[in-house]
């Protein structure tokens, strides 16, 4: 690897994953990766993990090692407040009993780095929580946690861009409350608060409240955030200082329109210190999206963002910036062509800035084969005129055990250093894999990244929450993202015994080859008639090999996945005995690099129906035949007369005794027929069937008198 500032480097290493089931006790695994450059020691992800083990009647999970730890203790349903996982070294224990999961964990924070042998950096600090969650109710699910960040004075003095202005307390405590109420399955009702304890000032309570409405026809989204620095003071990040209303909608009058919206309003330094700048935002945007006759589809939006900076010893600055788009594609036979036309304008303080783009490309595929390219003219108008040419191609061949693929990226792309920002580096790579047979794959590749934008206060206010900086840590971003180049190789060999993993697949050796990596994340939802929520405890599968369980909330999620096409499923094997799979068992996903993907699915609960046939003592009451309709199921009773229908979907049952089945003069006296309403929320009351045994009749007596 080199760059314009730096010498040659070189890398090396190992890396070492096992997975290995052992009964009655767990899953056990771990991963293992060290690596070497310029006589200096790096080492990645390395942990060891027993899960699901069941001890004293909780199921237990146990981290040593490097373990992450969700920033969210319950699902938040808006994507504009961006809460980072924490990434650390030490230990975590997990134990989950019944509708509650507990949580403990005690580390030193670190951070992800390296461009293409990513490895970890330890930074100057310890995070120590524990939390609980707990389903209360079917629609209710509430979360404490108790987290603690520690840093020494002089670790902040030396490592200003991982602790901002405003962030000086070296020791915070914070105690935060997290609750999710889904009273029907299409709204979602969020509230948050988190107080924080330090010395001196910064010491403002959060809070984040607001709603979510989602149908096929119309949802929206609103919140109200209200959070100081020390909302959540992890070193590297920016989350928090912030306050105000956000709001968005979209609306679907049929399958071929879409229209949306969205408007915010954020202002910083709730704690009005004099030392640091205060930032104001409105943010407004909208468009529509449709799709022709004729394999024609067009899109139009515009977007508007002010912003006002004041105090913290700089001069006040004022803009008002505006973004028109137009979009139009079309389908011809294998080609997909679009045409693009842009225009933003930004009136700052002290300028007035106009750009204009015109944009045109192609992609062309077939089974085995796909290439795109676009040209885009930029103009840009102010104190000077600047024109330019951005240039963007893809290309990617899977030809049995070949595959090859390759990202060029060539020009400035002017819009990326304005307030509408979309990615915070450009990225041109090549790469290809090959199958050698045998289970060995060799990889190779070059690379050269850049950065698009500089990392300031005002960006980060500004981008924090959008596609430019996608919830990564800043920080990290700049260590793994400045202007460099890497030419990298790999051989491996995959092997296993017993049972053993899904061996690489053929149509993956493309995605895996690429060691551009992004996350996919998503919620197994329980689709009941009468009620919505997370489904705790599913497992879930990526591409049929890796595994991810399902946490309290019903969330999962898969770090380090490489860019390209992925298929996220329930795993069939493993799913539990109470659920059966929904309308949407497994779903198809694009991960891009250093982006999160949602993946959603379902699964529908089981339950059951019980009853029993009394009857008087001493009456043989097995092998009576109930019936179930709809459907042709039936069982029969067992000796003292009881049964059970087991894995039932919810619904309405009507149970029918069959009277043929009866014990030797046995007679009904309740109703043949029995109604029961299934519903996951309400226990089904226990179905009784009465019968009497009639004394056997006696037969007439004719005496006969015989004289002889």
């Amino acid at each position: 690897m080199g760059g314009n500032s730096q010498p040659f480097v070189n890398t090396t290493g190992t890396a070492f994953r096992f997975q290995q089931f052992l009964p009655g006790v767990g899953f056990f695994s771990g991963n293992l990766e060290g690596y070497g450059s310029q006589n200096r020691f790096q080492s990645g992800l390395n942990f060891l993990e027993l899960r699901d083990a069941p001890w004293m009647g909780h199921h237990w999970t146990l981290d040593a090692g490097d373990f992450g730890v969700a920033g969210t203790l319950v699902e938040r349903p808006f994507n504009n407040i961006f809460t980072p996982e924490i990434d650390a070294r030490g230990v975590k224990v997990q134990a989950v009993h019944g509708e509650t999961q507990y949580t403990f964990f005690l580390g030193e924070e670190t951070l992800t780095a390296g461009t293409r042998v990513s490895y970890r950096i330890q930074t100057p600090q310890k995070v120590m929580g524990g939390s609980a969650v707990r389903r209360v109710a079917s629609h209710l699910l509430i979360g404490a946690r108790v987290m603690q960040f520690a840093t020494s004075q002089q670790a902040m003095l030396e490592n200003p861009y991982l602790f901002p202005p405003g962030r000086a307390a070296g020791l915070v405590r914070t105690l935060a409350v997290q609750a999710l109420y889904t009273p029907t399955t299409r709204l979602k009702i969020y509230a948050e608060a988190a107080k924080p304890f330090a010395a001196g000032s910064g010491k403002v309570t959060s809070i984040l409240a607001g709603a979510a409405w989602e149908s096929k026809v119309f949802s929206w989204k609103a919140n109200y955030a209200s959070q100081g620095t020390l909302y959540f003071p992890l070193a590297g990040y920016f989350s928090g200082d912030r306050q105000g209303p956000y709001a968005e909608a979209r609306f679907h009058p049929s399958k071929r329109v879409e229209f949306y919206g969205s408007a915010s309003r954020y202002r910083n330094n709730l704690e009005h210190d004099e030392s640091l700048p205060s930032l104001n935002s409105l943010s407004a945007s909208g468009g529509m999206s449709a799709t022709l006759s004729g394999n024609l589809s067009a899109s139009a939006s515009i977007s508007l963002v002010r912003f006002t900076e004041a105090g913290g010893g700089v001069d006040a600055i004022a803009s008002n910036n505006r973004q028109l788009n137009l979009t139009l594609a079309r389908t011809v036979g294998r080609h997909t062509i679009h045409v693009d036309a842009r225009e933003i304008r930004m009136d700052m303080t002290t300028s007035l800035q106009r750009q204009r783009s015109w944009e045109a490309g192609d992609t062309y595929q077939r089974r085995h084969f796909s290439v795109g390219g676009t040209v885009r003219y930029q103009q840009a108008a102010g104190a000077a005129s600047v024109g330019s040419l951005f240039f963007r191609g893809t290309a990617q061949v899977n030809a049995g055990r070949l595959s090859a693929y390759g990202n060029f990226e060539l020009g400035n792309d002017l819009a990326n250093q304005t307030v509408f920002a979309t990615e915070a580096y450009h990225t041109s790579v090549a790469g290809v894999g090959l199958r050698l047979g045998r289970n060995w794959n060799m990889q190779a590749e070059a690379f050269r990244n850049g950065l698009n934008l500089t990392i300031n206060p005002e960006n980060i206010f500004l981008l924090e929450n959008g596609g430019a900086l996608a919830g990564m840590s800043p920080t990290a971003q700049i260590l793994s993202a400045m202007s460099q180049w890497s030419l990298y190789f790999r051989l491996t060999k995959q092997f296993h015994w017993g049972a053993g993993l899904p061996t690489e697949r053929g149509e993956r050796l493309t995605a895996s080859a690429a060691p551009l990596m992004g996350e996919v994340q998503g919620m197994v939802l329980v689709k009941a008639l009468d009620s919505a929520g997370g489904g705790a405890g599913i497992t879930v599968s990526l591409d049929g090999g890796r595994t991810e369980v399902t946490g309290p909330n019903g969330d999962f999620r898969f770090h380090d996945v490489p860019e390209g096409a992925h298929i996220v499923a329930l795993s069939l094997a493993a799913l539990p005995a109470d659920y059966d799979p929904g309308t949407v068992a497994n779903t198809t996903v694009t991960v891009r690099p250093r982006r999160a993907i949602r993946a959603d699915l379902e699964v529908t609960p089981l339950t059951s129906i019980s009853g029993q046939v009394s009857g008087p003592a001493g009456a043989a009451l097995d092998g009576i035949v109930i019936r179930l309709a709809p459907g042709g199921r039936y069982t029969t009773t067992a000796a003292d007369g009881s049964f059970t229908f087991y894995n039932l979907r919810e619904g309405d049952f009507e149970l029918i005794l069959d009277q043929t089945t009866l014990p030797e003069n046995g007679e009904l006296r309740s109703p043949a027929s029995l109604f029961a309403k299934v519903r996951l929320a309400t226990p089904v009351a226990r179905l009784e069937y009465r019968i009497e045994i009639r004394a056997a009749a006696q037969k007439p007596i004719r005496k006969v008198l015989d004289k002889k």
